[in-house]
């Protein structure tokens, strides 16, 4: 069993393909298969289910890749110390953010980072909310920035950046324009125009719409803010963000929600046992947060 059989392995899991496992290992293709074949060979078990669209794990896979990740992080742990008592922050550092970000120091910190550090293998992932903190709880990534609902994630470290209640965006015409604030049972009937499962925004919409007998799914689910809003000064529908994701949007108005759910967190999240790499962003990363 090779440390490098069992990288390949969890590539494949966290990319999803053969081929962007691949890529993101920096080998050929058939080098990748090969290996896991051979490994799958020593251990009497298929950890993989391959199809034509994604490579899924397998029973044994479930059971198994768990503990293979914990020894790569083992290994990789040996590796940071060895280089935090030379004073040198290497090894691999994984990163998630949330779509769109628009807090500067994130990126700030990576390239002051990068530039102290150069061994140090960086890489950022975009997705929504939800699935950045279970990659981190997993330990596919080291540190996301993320929004949530409520109290921070369970079982992680977490600061909150920037508290954010909810406005709905809604074009100058609108009945709504003039309004101090809308009740929930009045969302659940318009044409909503709301960014997808997983985000914080979206989180806290539905925890304002629980409620609501009359509740339907929003008439329109876009990716990114910026689309939210450019359906809402066309007076398609209203659009339900956080009030900072929306600010400086000219041609519409923000109107409150009148529900204290109405609010999301965006934030840093990390497990309770960072490496040294992941300290090293920390360390550039919380005087921002505390200052923002």
């Amino acid at each position: 069993m090779e440390l490098h059989q069992l990288r390949y392995v969890l590539a494949v899991v966290d990319e999803g393909t053969f081929t962007a496992a691949a890529d993101a290992v920096r080998i050929s293709q058939s080098g990748v298969s090969a290996q896991i074949a051979k490994l799958e060979r020593e251990l009497g078990v298929a950890l993989l289910q391959r199809s034509t669209r994604r490579v899924t794990p397998t029973a044994a896979g479930d059971h198994l890749i768990p503990a293979i990740r914990a020894a790569v992080t083992a290994v990789d742990g040996i590796r940071e110390t060895a280089a935090e008592i030379r004073g040198v922050v290497a090894g691999r550092l994984r990163v998630g953010t949330v779509g769109g970000l628009g807090w500067p120091p994130v990126f700030d910190a990576l390239a002051t980072l990068h530039t102290a550090h150069p061994g140090l293998d960086i890489s950022v992932v975009e997705d929504a909310a939800v699935p950045l903190i279970d990659r981190v709880r997993d330990g596919q990534i080291d540190l996301a920035v993320a929004a949530w609902t409520g109290d921070g994630p369970v079982d992680l470290q977490s600061v909150t950046v920037v508290d954010d209640a909810l406005s709905v965006w809604v074009a100058p015409d609108h009945p709504w324009a003039a309004r101090d604030g809308i009740a929930p049972a009045e969302l659940a009937d318009a044409d909503v125009i709301s960014l997808p499962e997983g985000s914080g925004a979206r989180a806290a919409l539905d925890a304002v719409l629980a409620g609501v007998a009359t509740r339907r799914r929003p008439r329109w689910e876009v990716a990114t803010p910026a689309t939210a809003l450019a359906l809402a000064v066309r007076g398609l529908g209203v659009a339900v963000l956080s009030e900072s994701t929306g600010r400086g949007t000219t041609g519409l108005v923000a109107v409150g929600v009148d529900d204290p759910r109405a609010r999301s967190s965006l934030g840093i999240v990390w497990r309770n046992d960072p490496g040294p790499a992941t300290r090293a962003l920390l360390d550039r990363l919380l005087p921002a947060a505390h200052g923002s």
